[in-house]
Formats: structure tokens, C-alpha cells, sequence
């Protein structure tokens, strides 16, 4: 949990409660308050829990902005649920550590040709560099066997 309206906190303590999310992983209460950037917990869960809590949390809650995945069970990779409002949701499998996977053919269609190309015209050489590998990143998603035009 990263942020939430102070009139939605308990909405989010309710949800983590249900599931019996606590700073141990299941092994203590349930928190009385929220502790933002906090890694909250279950020591088991059934499958679909991210999302179930994610659904939970985008009712209850919808100023929250927050990260919900579920571990990887051989062979499926994790579930991975990002909301911040007003932004956007990402979802994605994930690994064991929560970090989404998110293939090339996703990722740069996320960055704008005219992104890239205001970037390109800046004075700072870190965004420009960025922008560069971006450009080569897309022509390789062209070049991918299943994109469009590709050969």
C-alpha cells in the first residue's frame, strides 16, 4: 500500500484483515493501522488471491494506490496487480519476488513515437540515451516472429 484517502483506511485494513494480511506473512494479527511501502502478507493463499484482494481494495478503496501479487505454483508464474488512480492498472505475471513479467511486444507500445520523439530533442543526454534504446527496442518488437510486418 502506497497511498489511500485517510476516510478509506479502515476499507483497506477490512481487506487485508479478510485475508489475514499482517507484516509476518500470516503469523501475527492483523494490522490496527496502515504503514505505507509496508509489505503485508498471508503465509497461504488460494490461487486468485491478488486479484481477489486487487477487486476488494478498487471497491472499498479507490483512492488507493497499491501492489498486490500472489507467488508463483509450479508451472504458472505469480500474479501481479499494480493501481495507482488516475494513472492506471497494470497486471502481469509475476515472479517469486513480485517483480512483474512483462514481455518486449508490451512494453513499447507503452512509450509513444511522440514520447520518444520529444525526448530525442531534449538537452539531457540520459533521456536522450533512453529514448535511443527505446527506438532500437521498437524496431526489434517489429522484427518479432508474430508482429505485425514482421519477415
Amino acid at each position: 500500500m502506497y497511498t489511500v484517502d485517510d476516510a478509506e483506511e479502515a476499507a483497506v485494513l477490512a481487506a487485508l484483515g479478510a485475508r489475514q494480511m499482517t507484516t509476518d506473512y500470516g503469523y501475527s494479527s492483523p494490522p490496527e493501522h496502515l504503514e505505507f511501502g509496508t509489505v503485508y502478507g498471508a503465509a497461504e493463499a488460494p490461487a486468485g488471491s491478488a486479484r481477489a484482494l486487487a477487486d476488494a481494495l478498487i471497491a472499498t478503496a479507490p483512492s488507493a494506490a497499491f501492489v498486490t501479487w500472489q507467488d508463483p505454483s509450479q508451472p504458472a508464474n505469480g500474479a501481479y496487480i499494480g493501481r495507482v488512480p488516475g494513472v492506471g492498472d497494470l497486471e502481469a505475471e509475476c515472479n517469486v519476488h513480485g517483480t512483474p513479467l512483462i514481455s518486449l511486444r508490451e512494453v513499447v507500445p507503452f512509450f509513444s513515437t511522440s514520447r520518444r520523439l520529444a525526448w530525442t530533442r531534449t538537452e539531457d543526454n540520459d533521456v536522450r540515451h533512453a529514448a535511443e534504446v527505446l527506438d532500437a527496442l521498437s524496431e526489434l518488437a517489429r522484427r518479432l516472429p508474430g508482429s505485425p510486418g514482421a519477415a
